[in-house]
Order: structure tokens, then C-alpha cells, then sequence
């Protein structure tokens, strides 16, 4: 049996089921990179842990103004959506102790995970700082931006389908 078949038997078998088949990538309908990555408050994520919620990723930096200024907008959204969709800012390049004193500093109520390293931001291809990404449920991309869409409501509660 080819894969296609087991694929389209195994999405008529499962009541709303599907096939993570197509590329992965960081456009529009592919299906974003997997990564685990260590957390700000300790533990670590796995984006893949996330499924079954609509997701915005933000990719940030403490130096940046910009994402800075994000800040108050993504708590509050972040108290908006409770458990509907899942907000993950990831740090880039930067020391743990700068981004928990960015963290502290800033308010961020949301989970800030530590891309030390770029691999994150690299698979990502985030050249420009913040680069947000709305993913759907299934982990497809939905959005890419370098600032919070004023449709963001929106985006989350189509991603969440």
C-alpha cells in the first residue's frame, strides 16, 4: 500500500484527523520547524508538545526597542486567550542572566524560551528582529510578520481549527 493510501485511510479513520505531510519551513502553509528549547523559569518546551492549540511564536531580543514595546500588548493578549492558543516568545543569541533580567524588567508574562545557540532563530530564518509566527493547531504557519497584526484575535481563532 503506498503511503499516499495509508495516509487517506489513516484521515478517514480518524474523525478530524489529517497527514503532516508537505514541507516544513517558516512560510505561509508549511508546516513549521519542531525545536526544544530550555525556559526562562526553568524546564524547557517542545514545540511539538504544543499541538491542538493555535501558537504565536515571537523571536525577540532584550536590546531590541521594538519588541520591547510589544511587551504590554503580548501580556495582555497573553490574559486574553487563557488556554486557546499558546503564546512562545524565543530569545535570541542572548545569555540566560540578560534575558531573566529582560524578562523581570519587562514584565513578560509569557513563557521565553533561550535559542543561546541561533539554531532556533537559523531554522526560523529570522533576520530582523522581533519576526513573530502564528502557527495553527496542526503547526502550520499561518502568519509571519515583524509586528503584531491588529487582526491577531483573528489569526489565533482560525489557527485553532
Amino acid at each position: 500500500m503506498s503511503g499516499l493510501l495509508r495516509c487517506l485511510l489513516a484521515a478517514a479513520v480518524l474523525a478530524g484527523g489529517g497527514c503532516d505531510a508537505g514541507p516544513v519551513g517558516v512560510t505561509e502553509g508549511q508546516r513549521a520547524p519542531g525545536f526544544v528549547a530550555p525556559l526562562v523559569a526553568g524546564g524547557s518546551v517542545d514545540l511539538a508538545d504544543l499541538r491542538g492549540h493555535p501558537v504565536l511564536l515571537v523571536f525577540w531580543a532584550s536590546w531590541c526597542g521594538p519588541c520591547a514595546a510589544e511587551v504590554p500588548a503580548l501580556n495582555a493578549l497573553q490574559g486574553q486567550v487563557g488556554d486557546g492558543a499558546r503564546i512562545l516568545a524565543v530569545n535570541a543569541r542572548e545569555e540566560p542572566a540578560t534575558v531573566e533580567a529582560a524578562v523581570r524588567g519587562l514584565g513578560i508574562r509569557y513563557p521565553v524560551a533561550l535559542d543561546r545557540d541561533g539554531r532556533i532563530a537559523e531554522a526560523y530564518r529570522v533576520q530582523i528582529l522581533p519576526t513573530l509566527l502564528v502557527l495553527d493547531a496542526a503547526g502550520r504557519v499561518r502568519y509571519r510578520g515583524t509586528v503584531l497584526p491588529s487582526r491577531i484575535h483573528a489569526l489565533l481563532a482560525g489557527a485553532g481549527s
